[in-house]
This record gives C-alpha cells, structure tokens and sequence, in this order.
C-alpha cells in the first residue's frame, strides 16, 4: 500500500501530457498532480513519476496497483462495489503515468486520507457545509476578475470545495467561483494551487448535483 501511495504522492522531476480525454486540459509537469472534476462529482485523479531505473518493473507496479484498487473497493472506505478503477496506466523507459477514476468525491476523499497518506486538517473535498476538519481562511478571488470575497462568505455557501495542502492543478467541468488568493487560473481554466508546503489552498465550485 505504501509503494503505490508514495507513486500517488511523491511526483519526480518530469512531464507527461495527460491528454483531452481523460482529464481535460491538465498538464502535469514536475511535481504536479491533477484533479478533474466532472459534473456529476465524479472524480479523475492523474499522476505521474520517474521510471529510469533498471530495476523497476512494469508489470510488478501495474499488478501492485490494481491490488490497492481491489483493496480499496472492498473496503468500508468505498460507497460502492467499483468506486474507483484504473482509467490509464502507461511506463517507459522514462516515465510511469497513471490515472485513476472515482465515482463520487466521497470516495475520492476516502482514498486521499486512508490510503494515499493524506491528513484530514490538509485535504477535504465535497459540500463545504461538510468540511468540519480543514480551515477555511483569508481573501478568496473570482477567477479573472478583481473581485474578492472574505473567508467568513465563503463558508456560507452551499457549493463545493477542494481544500489541500499539496500542490494540485484542477479543473471543473462545471463552475469555479472562488479560488483562495494564493492559487493561480490560466485561460483554460485550470488552478494550480499553492507550491509552498503548508500552504492550504481552497478551490470553491459547483457541480450539477441534481
């Protein structure tokens, strides 16, 4: 469990194009991780790694992670029987990428917290009226505008939030209206979040929940 966690976790000095298919306009590049948001919640969550030793071996990682993915699904972590499954994996002679889907964000966030070694005061995505363990801080920004609203605004409303510590890129298929001042957007609508390391980042958005 903990070799496919630090493959999720820990990214290499690298870059691998994750394609319009299975996660919009991401590019990871070194250090990044990706998160697409589709409109019904579910989530796909991209990542990639250095694979130039001669001792590392394809097959063994691939089986290694359907094994967590199996675990997973079985566990009481999971909302149902295919919670998440392994949309692409691919590794070179350079480089390892993978993307993994997860039918709600619930599971999603299950998975982060109970198996990629993510802490709850770090890392909460869902309902912001659901997030009881990640703060909710400082100046939050309309995406290409000046506009500025205040934390205590924020935690009024009935949308969702992604709330993490570790430097991400996202996008949403639906809207993002708030992102903490610390985040970027490009014209795609991707947001990086913060680079520094205890830097929580929030991305407020809303998906079609009907």
């Amino acid at each position: 469990m903990r070799k496919i966690a630090l493959f999720l976790v820990s990214m290499a000095m690298m870059a691998v194009l994750v394609g319009c298919d299975p996660m919009g306009d991401i590019e990871l590049t070194a250090g990044d991780s990706g998160i697409y948001v589709e409109d019904d919640g579910a989530i796909k969550y991209g990542s990639c790694e250095k694979f130039d030793k001669k001792y590392y071996n394809e097959d063994q990682l691939e089986n290694e992670i359907d094994t967590e993915v199996a675990d997973f699904n079985k566990s009481k972590y999971s909302s149902v029987d295919d919670a998440c499954s392994v949309e692409k994996f691919q590794a070179n002679s350079k480089e390892a990428s993978l993307v993994l889907d997860f039918v709600t964000t619930y599971d999603f966030k299950n998975y982060m917290l109970n198996y990629a070694g993510f802490e709850e005061d770090g890392f909460y995505i869902g309902p912001i009226s659901d997030n009881d363990k990640c703060e909710i801080t400082g100046t939050f920004k309309k995406p290409h505008s000046k506009e500025t609203v205040k934390a205590k605004d924020i935690k009024k409303m009935k949308d969702c939030i992604l709330a993490t510590y570790t430097p991400m890129k996202v996008q949403v298929e639906g809207d993002i209206k708030y992102i903490s001042s610390n985040c970027k957007i490009n014209e795609d609508d991707v947001v990086s979040t913060s680079p520094n390391k205890g830097d929580l980042s929030n991305v407020d958005y809303i998906i079609d929940d009907e």
